[in-house]
């Protein structure tokens, strides 16, 4: 049997007893952080303008969690460029808890409309909470003449890229309904974009553009003083403000649906702790009934799920999204 010389067994207990005091050390750091989370105001980058229905969404939230911890979020828009430059920014920052991301379907979609996405959608994130998915609306300006989507889908065939569609731009939310509607219908039309949801509709009102799908929060009040027309609800479900619209399951035209999601995300490596802080509280500012109603008066579903649930449906989507995109033909512009 070989023997073990003293400085050899030395070296090896000096080996363990550093590599224990790290761990002991970065356990207590992380512990320290979350015990003190937060104690400066939270940056959350929203690749949207204000205005826009993600905007809208997180301002509710956060009102909410600044008074739970007592601390400032400060809401930065950087919309433009699929929000590419933006939620590269917060891949590539601090992971403290201090700098989040607010995003929905382009987080993903940018994957199958860009060759190159200077980050990766799943793995350079942490999810928080998928907070809610918003409905939307197919409307058209009233100088169209058009009063139903049979009538819109009718002109749009007799006429092809005759009347036009406005969105936010290649892989956003509206677009995406767009394009699945017109592959569904067989129908054709011009694509004019704005630089988000919130310049689209005031231009739309004034009728530089015939018709788009806009979410709910956007477009109620142009709906209710007659400056557009809705023809059809997305889901299965008809909207409570707006009754007498149809949805597209009765319409036969579900299979164009496309869910408009937000959620919370943090940068990789952000700790588990400090995570798990800002999901559970989420979670409870959502499930109170003031939330919800608010969340409901425009038109938005609370979903408010954990980390580990938004993180499942953040992979699905990540793989989904790129092959539809990739099927449909679909180019970023």
């Amino acid at each position: 049997m070989k023997k073990i010389k003293v400085s050899d067994l030395f070296f090896c207990l000096k080996r363990v007893f550093t590599a224990s005091c790290i761990s002991f050390l970065f356990l207590h750091a992380n512990a320290s952080h979350s015990q003190n989370f937060p104690n400066r105001p939270i940056k959350i980058i929203v690749p949207y303008p204000p205005g826009a229905v993600g905007d809208i969404m997180i301002r509710i939230v956060t009102q909410r969690l600044s008074e739970k911890f007592k601390q400032g979020f400060v809401i930065e828009n950087k919309s433009g460029g699929g929000g590419l430059a933006a939620t590269e920014g917060v891949a590539k920052s601090n992971p403290d808890g201090y700098t989040l991301l607010f995003n929905g379907p382009n987080h993903v979609t940018n994957l199958g409309l860009y060759k190159k996405v200077p980050y990766d959608p799943v793995n350079d994130f942490v999810p928080v909470s998928y907070v809610a998915y918003s409905q939307t609306i197919l409307v058209v300006h009233p100088k169209t003449g058009i009063k139903t989507a049979q009538q819109l889908i009718d002109t749009a065939k007799s006429r092809p890229m005759e009347l036009n569609y406005g969105s936010s731009g290649n892989g956003t939310g509206s677009a995406l309904k767009m394009q699945m509607l017109m592959r569904v219908t067989g129908i054709k039309m011009t694509h004019i974009t704005y630089r988000g949801s919130s310049q689209g509709i005031v231009a739309q009102a004034a009728g530089e553009i015939d018709t788009s799908f806009v979410s709910t929060p956007v477009v109620l009040e142009f709906i209710r003083n007659g400056k557009l027309t809705p023809l059809m609800v997305n889901g299965t479900q008809r909207y409570p403000g707006l009754p007498d619209v149809p949805t597209s399951k009765e319409l036969g035209l579900q299979d164009s649906d496309v869910e408009v999601w937000f959620g919370l995300f943090a940068p990789k490596n952000t700790p588990p702790s400090t995570v798990k802080i800002l999901s559970d509280e989420i979670q409870l500012v959502l499930k109170e009934a003031s939330t919800v109603e608010r969340f409901s008066t425009i038109g938005l579903t609370v979903v408010g799920s954990n980390s580990a649930q938004f993180a499942e449906f953040v992979k699905s989507e990540a793989q989904r999204w790129p092959r539809l995109i990739q099927e449909f033909g679909i180019k970023a512009e």
